[in-house]
């Protein structure tokens, strides 16, 4: 527990000062490297994707992030999966494995990849009129991070202090229902912490609902993941994060309600 809140300490002001303050086309740089981190994490926790693999799925999940935030969407269902399929095809092995290695392939571009560069583009939004201090775009990045990470404090104190039913065993057998409620009055009120500071243009009552609306996706973002560790029998997706595990262990509710924020900032 230590070392996560040391980890947590350290990392949150220097997310919130690169979220702020970096060029656009610096932070673009560090979600492509994420999205490979993140691909790479999700693909290795099956034994039958070789070190080959990753390397060829590394330019692949930067390209499929590029692909979402420059809104260069053709290149998702053709160039992209017609590169990753081909190298199966070059490079089978078994025929068995290639199979499942093709599928784990696929999976990861199409999760992970693709809803890294929302996050991209989500901070590539114009600034809005209405706010004096915080773009729109910015702001909506750290909406999202504040939702997402109030939702999971909330969710592990709750949790912790009145957990009794669980919440769904077969997957995650220690997220129980009451640490799922509270973390989704932590994400509300990380909703309007957040219209009141970084999105004005939204009303109390939108702040509150993309809160509830992103909390609830987040959880289940962290349910989805913890669907493949289980499978694979895999503690953490890595080791990146002393503390907290790997990228995506730390990012995966994040990931699922990127399309939240942006659908909220898009249609407003």
């Amino acid at each position: 527990m230590a070392q996560r809140v040391i980890t947590g300490l350290i990392l949150a002001p220097i997310i919130i000062l690169i979220v702020l303050y970096a060029p656009k086309l610096v932070f673009f740089a560090l979600i492509a490297a994420a999205a490979a981190q993140g691909v790479d994490e999700l693909v290795r926790m099956y034994e039958e994707v070789r070190v080959q693999d990753r390397l060829v799925l590394a330019p692949l999940a930067i390209l499929t992030a590029g692909a979402v935030a420059f809104h260069a969407y053709w290149l998702i269902p053709s160039v992209i999966p017609v590169a990753w399929l081909c190298w199966c095809l070059v490079r089978p092995g078994t025929v068995e494995a290639a199979g499942k290695r093709a599928a784990v392939g696929m999976l990861g571009l199409a999760y992970v990849a693709t809803l890294f560069g929302v996050i991209a583009q989500i901070f590539g939004i114009e600034t809005s009129a209405a706010s004096a201090t915080f773009d729109t775009g910015r702001g909506g990045v750290l909406t999202l991070l504040i939702v997402v990470f109030a939702g999971d404090t909330g969710a592990y104190f709750a949790g912790r202090s009145f957990g009794r039913h669980k919440l769904y065993a077969l997957i995650s057998p220690k997220k129980t229902l009451e640490g799922a409620a509270g973390g989704l009055i932590a994400s509300i009120l990380g909703g309007l912490l957040a219209q009141r500071l970084l999105l004005p243009q939204l009303t109390v009552i939108e702040g509150a609902l993309l809160g509830a609306t992103g909390g609830v996706v987040g959880q289940i973002g962290d349910l989805a993941e913890s669907l493949f560790k289980r499978a694979t029998g895999t503690k953490d997706s890595g080791g990146l994060l002393p503390g907290h595990g790997g990228i995506l262990d730390r990012l995966d509710g994040v990931l699922f309600a990127a399309p939240v924020v942006l659908a909220w900032l898009l249609f407003h």
